[in-house]
């Protein structure tokens, strides 16, 4: 998607201010918060939280290691 040299700086400095490995992800994350929104608006019920899983790469630790 083609976007415009202001909108690519605004949003590659929300990427950097919520820690976001793309400015993809700040999309994704902007246009969810829109449908939240909208959901509420709609039904007066605020969407639950969600389930993060990264699933853009490959699994770390296939041997069974522990992370922490």
């Amino acid at each position: 998607m083609e976007v415009s040299a202001e909108l690519q700086e605004r949003l590659e400095a929300l990427r950097q201010a919520h820690g976001l490995p793309s400015t993809t992800a700040v999309l994704e994350r902007l246009i969810s918060a829109a449908i939240d929104d909208t959901v509420y608006r709609m039904t007066g019920i605020r969407p639950g939280p969600k389930l993060a899983i990264d699933n853009t790469q490959a699994p770390e630790g296939r041997e069974g290691g522990q992370h922490g």
